[in-house]
């Protein structure tokens, strides 16, 4: 067998890193790798413009060739198990809203039901696997060394999001195996990558995090399954195309807030890549996005109907965590039980928002102005009772 090439590690080369995915899971010559379309719109705006230092362009290029590695074993673990085609093995239920908009606590506490079962970390980085408990619990410690070693280069993120392999995390990454999605834009500089994304038909990346998700439930049987990612917010539309059966709770707070606190936690993602992050840069592309997913979800408002999606303002959720789950279960017609409850209860009282720090930042550090973002998102505040 091929050995890999430590060089092939930190190339941005298409074929080379589809060879290294190749060679690491001795997929056969002719055994073909998908979206290289969309892998090619990614790396070439990551080689010109992410200005990432040494450590991010390794595990840039590491990522990448893990997501062609899981297209791969994705498809022989549907080979092995051909009823994992049949579909997703339980009821979904997506989270999704503006980023720094409460889809994380929402996601937190949904996990709590022992009806509902939400991916953890390790599962999404590994979304093909066995039932072998023994090999849950490798995946788990390879994916909290990574981590860790992420978490050092990056140590104001717990502050902002928290990320641990045992607790659930964004489905991004499924998207993300399909090179099709924001959390790029978010991790790298990437400004032809985001504008090629904005005019890009998403519907088949999200059939194949729907394959994934089979995958997922498949290993991890649950009677509903919780997805969080605020990424979804900007391709409702595509979501709905291939999961028509899914309940959808979206999130929504003020973008005075909502759009800088976004911008902090980008420019914290994006400052353990690379060494040359302009935050007045992240602040202008991440207040172009939010725009452009605010605008479509005031003109496709009528479009999304009570009966799948539930809309929740982040000051309800906050104010009576409680009482919003409830309703969040209601509409997900899961039951609400007593000791579903008291988990919720216990999760809050030991997951308090400062337990890893203070989130501190400012409008200004990004350039903008509150006022300029009331006045920008007047129509959404309003639609939404925000400010």
């Amino acid at each position: 067998m091929a050995v890999e090439s430590p060089d092939a590690l930190v190339s941005l080369d298409v074929e080379l890193l589809v060879e290294t995915a190749r060679v690491r899971t001795g997929a056969a010559p002719d055994e073909p790798f998908d979206y290289l379309d969309a892998l090619e719109a990614l790396v070439s705006s990551l080689d010109a413009e992410a200005r990432v230092n040494p450590w991010g362009r390794r595990q840039a290029a590491e990522g990448l060739v893990s997501a062609l590695a899981v297209q791969a074993n994705v498809r022989r673990h549907v080979e092995r198990h051909p009823e994992i085609a049949e579909g997703v093995a339980a009821r979904p239920v997506f989270v999704t809203g503006l980023p720094r908009t409460g889809t994380t606590l929402v996601h937190n506490l949904l996990d709590q039901h022992p009806e509902v079962h939400c991916p953890h970390f390790w599962e999404l980085m590994a979304p093909a696997g066995s039932r072998d408990s023994r090999e849950h619990e490798r995946l788990a410690a390879a994916a909290q060394a990574w981590l860790d070693d992420y978490l050092a280069r990056a140590p104001r993120l717990p502050a902002i999001h928290p990320m641990e392999a045992r607790r659930p995390d964004e489905c991004h990454r499924l998207l993300g195996n399909a090179f099709q999605s924001l959390i790029y834009s978010a991790r790298y500089r990437l400004p032809s990558y985001t504008a090629w994304l904005a005019r890009r038909e998403v519907a088949d990346a999200y059939r194949f995090h729907r394959v994934q998700l089979a995958c997922i439930t498949w290993r991890i049987p649950s009677a509903v399954v919780g997805l969080k990612c605020p990424f979804h917010m900007w391709h409702v539309r595509a979501l709905r195309e291939v999961y028509p059966e899914a309940k959808v709770v979206m999130l929504h707070r003020d973008p005075v807030t909502a759009v800088p606190s976004t911008c902090s936690l980008c420019a914290t993602i994006q400052a353990a890549r690379s060494d040359a992050v302009d935050k007045h840069e992240v602040g202008t592309l991440w207040l172009a996005e939010i725009e452009r997913a605010v605008g479509d979800l005031l003109r496709r408002r009528e479009q999304l109907g009570d009966d799948d999606v539930l809309h929740v303002r982040y000051p309800d959720l906050v104010g009576d965590p409680i009482g919003t789950m409830r309703r969040v279960l209601e509409f997900a017609e899961v039951p609400w039980t007593r000791p579903a409850e008291d988990a919720m209860r216990r999760w809050l009282a030991e997951n308090p928002s400062d337990k890893h720090g203070v989130h501190g930042y400012t409008a200004e550090e990004f350039g903008l102005d509150c006022s300029d973002l009331a006045e920008r998102f007047a129509a959404y505040r309003d639609a939404f009772a925000l400010s």
